[in-house]
């Protein structure tokens, strides 16, 4: 039978209306289901299953939120939902219901998505016209509004029922994978014989009944779990790679019944069942998701060895004993054991070489040589005595020692280590946002390529059409891997986040891991940064002079290293030039400010942010690394703060990244580690783009007008199949990149020659400075000087006196914070504690003041 014009225009003008009826379905403008108010919450019900159902809810703006998930299914696809924009991620156990609060938020949209970022949600918090910037600030939620950051507590559960889920999974796919290979494997063996020209076959072989009855429940029952996620998803208007196989699986199915039911009616050549296919697909994508299942493991085993490192047992010991010496201490039968657990604060605990320290504290008998390389990624150890802090979980490599618990549980350096982790592998990388655009339309488009290549197989292909038609159709759907486009980023993510804690190196966010190759100028405080921090004998407590500190080890080495890759280096110091310059000149700085106030560390960053502006070519995302209290507010301006790990807890709250070992050598692993997870997050979206863009057209069938070959839907289903395996395996390579301490344009292991470096003198005060210095804003200084004060750490007795409420007379306050002038207006950035209105430089020390105010306020 020739070309058919009647079956042509039909088909094409079927395909136009089902095209319409497509874009209709997924891009109608939703409406959003409101929340519930009551006794000063609002609330929402979301159905998980296949979807988020209603997957656009909207809020009112400054009333705290609570979302009650009710998931309906298991998986790892759906377990976590993820709040990238406020960096929350929470485990939804399957078939369980979990509530997720949120506090008030802004107005604005707030995306969610499942940990694959698949299934995607949306809270939209109206605008109601009232002033709502208590709430959010230059696009920063504030510590009193913000979303709850995941304790560590809550971050050790979530690994544990996740890899009880993988496990669960794990298991149920494999039992899938056997049933469907037992029962495929008979239907597949005929087909393929029939297909090579054996016709002596006995008849009841190729009987399409028997074939149906052996594939039924490979369709149903193994593919359970495709069409439970796949069709709901499609329902919900949120569409994933489950979407595609249900529907590429059921048309095969249902032609395949049709050709049982009234095979004799249909064209000739389009009488044969696809039974095998159906079978094979369903099978291979169950291998598939085993096989990636089983790789996912992998990403995610950094933070889950940080998680078995902590012993289950303590010997305790009684406060008299440690009155009794070192021999009462040491006596097994003066000891007693409890579960890490029991710890409390307080409690005297009995360490010996060999064994693992439980709980953070201070060493008060004894001294132990300790490995804390799982804490700081530095191999040498650490001599610890009395007095010295100790870390929980770290080896005892030599000695004996007693240690008062300072800390357990959640506030454990851990398990903070790992609720760092999981907060950071909960937010979006920016080069993550076009993968995100297109993975939200790639399968309606992939429906509407089916559609089509449907029409013009049917229409124009030769014979038989109708089978050439169903196979290219079917072929297209199943091949297409949508989830490969959003696992891209998520993966090198949650591998490059487990890697940097292993090596000291906590990153708090995607978009910190992708900026800090970037890095192009670092600015350095001096004092316990660059220096070690030693206050000069004999100095005034108020005014301390750092004139005899000595440099770091590391320090010459990373700057060296630095300045051979190109990198400008910039060293702020409260010191007087010539101290300043000197320990510039011995570490290889190029530029020194000397003499810097405390609250102009910021100021200065801003400047050679607006220096970098000027030049519309310069696109240098500027890196600072401090320790102190007054490094905070320079760390939340720079476009990369860095905290050191020894030093405050401030500092490291306001920064992006924290280098657990106080070694700033952390910085050249931290920018190899961003090169590294990059490099991957490129190779992955190669795999996805390349692998969507050769696969698709192949299975549509461009190849056969030159070679006769079609795509059959069992090559098509193996093929879909292994893509998200390959970007697993990819991923999971960042886990054995060695992150060392030089770049690539020059060793480390040697320090530049001493240069002169030049010398800038901070004439800038620190009065009258506007609320929004350091925060994003040009900000206009008195050129006259103050008393020069040397570089301090400011300690909280000191800042506490030094806070202003409320003042009656004069213009400014003092952010207690900080220790910065602020004006006081109706500008002004404050905090209300105890019926007292606080003022603020900025949202980040706010931020902070609101996290715990008795401790900026404490006398």
């Amino acid at each position: 039978m020739g070309f058919d014009l009647f079956i042509a225009a039909t088909a094409v003008v079927l395909a136009i209306i089902a095209t319409w009826l497509t874009l209709r379905f997924f891009f109608a403008k939703r409406e959003g289901t409101a929340a519930k108010q009551e006794q000063g919450m609002q609330s929402a019900d979301i159905i998980v299953k296949g979807g988020y159902e209603p997957s656009l809810i909207t809020m009112k703006p400054g009333v705290p939120i609570t979302l009650h998930f009710d998931r309906q299914e298991t998986g790892e696809c759906t377990s976590h939902v993820v709040f990238s924009d406020l960096g929350l991620d929470a485990m939804l156990p399957g078939n369980a219901h979990t509530d997720v609060h949120l506090p008030a938020l802004a107005p604005g949209d707030y995306p969610f998505a499942c940990g694959m970022n698949m299934v995607h949600g949306m809270l939209r918090v109206e605008d109601d016209g009232k002033d709502h910037s208590a709430i959010q600030h230059n696009g920063q939620t504030s510590a009193a509004v913000a979303a709850p950051a995941l304790n560590a507590v809550d971050a050790l559960d979530n690994e544990r029922k996740a890899a009880d889920e993988r496990r669960k999974e794990i298991k149920q796919l494999g039992r899938l994978v056997a049933i469907g290979t037992v029962l495929t494997l008979p239907v597949f063996i005929v087909s393929m014989l029939s297909m090579a020209g054996h016709a002596d076959m006995p008849a009841w072989l190729t009987n399409p009944w028997l074939q149906a009855v052996l594939i039924t429940p490979v369709m149903f029952y193994c593919g359970g779990p495709i069409h439970k996620v796949g069709w709901p998803a499609l329902i919900h208007r949120s569409p994933d790679m489950n979407s595609l196989v249900s529907l590429g699986s059921t048309a095969a199915y249902l032609y395949s019944l049709i050709v049982c039911i009234a095979g004799p009616a249909l064209p000739a050549g389009s009488r044969e069942p696809y039974f095998e296919s159906v079978g094979v697909v369903i099978t291979l994508v169950l291998v598939g998701r085993l096989l990636e299942s089983k790789a996912r493991e992998g990403t995610g085993k950094a933070v889950q060895s940080l998680i078995k490192l902590r012993p289950r047992n303590a010997q305790t010991i009684s406060p008299d004993t440690l009155d009794q010496g070192e021999h009462a201490w040491h006596d097994p039968n003066n000891q007693t054991t409890i579960g890490v657990d029991d710890l409390k604060v307080g409690d005297l605990v009995v360490v010996k070489a060999g064994e693992r320290i439980p709980a953070d504290g201070e060493v008060v008998a004894g001294t132990l040589d300790i490995d804390e390389s799982m804490i700081t990624g530095e191999s040498a150890s650490v001599h610890s005595s009395t007095g010295s802090t100790v870390t929980g979980a770290t080896i005892a490599l030599k000695g004996n020692a007693v240690i008062r618990v300072s800390q357990v549980g959640g506030d454990s350096i851990l398990a903070q280590i790992i609720a760092m982790v999981a907060r950071a592998q909960a937010t979006k990388a920016p080069v993550q946002q076009l993968a995100d655009r297109i993975a939200r339309v790639f399968v309606p488009v992939i429906i509407i390529i089916a559609i089509w290549t449907f029409a013009i197989w049917v229409s124009f292909g030769p014979q038989p059409r109708l089978a050439h038609a169903l196979i290219t159709a079917v072929s297209v759907l199943i091949i297409a891997c949508p989830c490969a486009l959003g696992l891209a980023t998520p993966l090198s993510v949650t591998a490059a986040t487990g890697l940097g804690a292993t090596n000291g190196v906590l990153v708090t966010s995607a978009k910190a891991l992708e900026q800090a190759r970037n890095i192009r100028t670092v600015v350095f405080d001096k004092t316990g940064t660059i220096t070690r921090g030693t206050v000069d004998a004999g100095a005034d407590p108020d005014h301390p002079s750092y004139t005899s500190d000595t440099v770091k080890p590391g320090s010459q080495q990373a700057v060296a290293a630095l300045r051979k890759a190109g990198v400008r280096t910039i060293m702020l110091s409260g010191d007087k030039a010539e101290v300043a310059g000197r320990i510039a000149k011995q570490v290889g700085i190029d530029t020194v400010i000397a003499q810097v106030q405390p609250d102009g560390k910021a100021y200065w960053i801003e400047q050679l942010q607006h220096q970098r502006n000027a030049d519309s070519t310069n696109s240098e995302l500027i890196a600072m690394v401090g320790d102190g209290i007054n490094d905070a507010p320079a760390l939340a301006q720079a476009d990369l703060g860095i905290a050191i790990g020894t030093g405050t807890d401030v500092a490291m709250q306001s920064a992006d990244v924290t280098l657990m070992s106080g070694d700033l050598r952390g910085v050249l692993k931290l920018i190899n580690l961003s090169n590294a997870t990059m490099r991957n997050i490129r190779e992955n979206y190669a795999w996805a783009f390349g692998y969507n863009v050769i696969g698709i057209p192949i299975a549509a069938g461009v190849l056969y007008p030159i070679t006769g070959w079609l795509l059959s839907p069992m090559i098509a289903g193996l093929a879909m199949a292994l893509s998200s395996v390959c970007l697993v395996l990819n991923a999971n390579r960042l886990r054995h990149v060695r992150i060392g301490d030089d770049l690539a344009a020059g060793s480390a292991d040697t320090a530049s020659p001493a240069t002169e470096p030049t010398i800038i003198i901070d004439e800038h005060t620190t009065l009258s400075r506007p609320s929004n210095a350091g925060h994003g804003h040009p900000t206009n200084h008195p050129t006259n000087h103050t008393v020069n004060h040397k570089e301090s750490t400011m300690d909280m007795h000191h800042m506490g006196q030094m806070a202003e409420a409320n003042p009656a007379d004069g213009n400014t306050a003092t952010d207690p914070v900080c220790g910065m002038s602020v004006a006081v207006n109706d500008e002004a950035i404050t905090r209300t504690y105890n019926g007292t209105t606080y003022y603020f430089c900025g949202e980040h020390c706010a931020t902070n003041f609101s996290k715990a105010p008795e401790l900026f306020l404490e006398k």
